[in-house]
């Protein structure tokens, strides 16, 4: 990232590929409540259709004077990410993707505590719509709370067991993410790299009000799954497996690890299902499950999903078995 004496406050990364239907409408929508503190950084990945033209049009109107808009080779959402890590010069960085919007609420809820200087990552509730979102003009009295480390990292054992990594509704000090990229080539780029900031700090805020809309769109990769998806997945759960390996005597490492493990296991069996019909494993994902199941034993995890990992082969001949039925 860049380092400019007289950053601005946030940095608002944009990375797009062919949203020209909605990217002008997310974009309005942070527009329309930025202040000059706030920089924003436009990745275009190689759009093919009006994307620019859109984004342009709606840039042209506001004319915000910190706007840096960089166009690329189709090189992947990952890829996208990291280019615009590389150009903020934000104290705060977060992300706003192509065809999703901001609360109206989004910014006045937020600056106070990033003035405050107090947090190294906030957090924040999301909603998911479909054509439309529905949200109440008059601020909200939003609740906030921090993680109390006082007992350890264990207090993080709510948020490890949602296991939700949206890179878009947390914003990240830009001192966590010195040394840190997203891993190119990958989707599910969240997954392999949010839990691990959580691991980096302690000075961490959750609001508990929803200041995201993210859009249940057709062509997203959770509506579109691929062969590869199981890979990158896996990839996550290595990742995490080498993590707790590192940290092996750390009980508390050790059962956030479980419950990050577990969350990537559950998606690995949705994408065998939605592929395959059943739960499918190849060799080189049971080795991989294998290894997950051990961590998992004697933690939160329950004791079925540790079978589940351990005996994948049992899996598949049952789910296949349910599945011929059915046919």
């Amino acid at each position: 990232m860049s380092d400019i004496e007289n950053s601005r406050l946030l940095s608002v990364i944009i990375p797009f590929y062919n949203n020209e239907e909605f990217l002008g409408d997310g974009l309005e929508s942070l527009l329309r409540q930025v202040d000059d503190d706030i920089e924003i950084v436009l990745v275009n990945d190689g759009s093919t259709d009006g994307s620019v033209i859109a984004a342009q049009s709606v840039l042209d109107r506001y004319a915000h004077p910190h706007v840096v808009f960089i166009s690329q080779q189709n090189g992947g959402i990952a890829h996208a990410r990291n280019v615009g890590l590389r150009h903020a010069s934000g104290q705060y960085v977060t992300f706003l993707d192509g065809d999703d919007l901001l609360s109206r609420h989004y910014l006045i809820t937020l600056r106070p505590l990033l003035l405050s200087g107090k947090y190294e990552l906030i957090d924040f509730k999301y909603h998911i719509f479909a054509n439309a979102t529905q949200e109440d003009n008059r601020p909200a009295e939003s609740a906030f709370s921090t993680s109390d480390f006082t007992q350890g990292m264990s207090c993080l054992m709510p948020l490890f067991s949602r296991s939700m990594w949206h890179l878009w509704n947390r914003v990240f000090h830009r001192s966590l993410l010195v040394g840190e990229s997203f891993e190119a080539g990958r989707r599910y780029e969240d997954v392999i790299f949010t839990p691990f900031v959580y691991f980096k700090t302690q000075k961490i805020g959750h609001i508990d009000h929803p200041l995201y809309f993210y859009r249940d769109n057709s062509q997203g990769i959770t509506r579109n799954v691929k062969e590869k998806d199981i890979e990158d997945m896996l990839f996550a759960m290595q990742k995490m497996l080498s993590f707790a390996a590192q940290h092996q005597h750390d009980k508390a490492i050790k059962q956030l690890a479980a419950l990050m493990v577990l969350n990537c296991f559950n998606e690995v069996k949705a994408m065998s299902k939605k592929l395959y019909g059943y739960y499918f494993y190849p060799e080189k994902v049971r080795e991989v499950l294998t290894q997950a199941a051990a961590l998992c034993d004697g933690t939160a995890v329950p004791k079925k999903k540790v079978r589940q990992m351990r005996y994948a082969y049992i899996d598949t001949w049952l789910s296949q078995l349910r599945w011929k039925m059915t046919k």
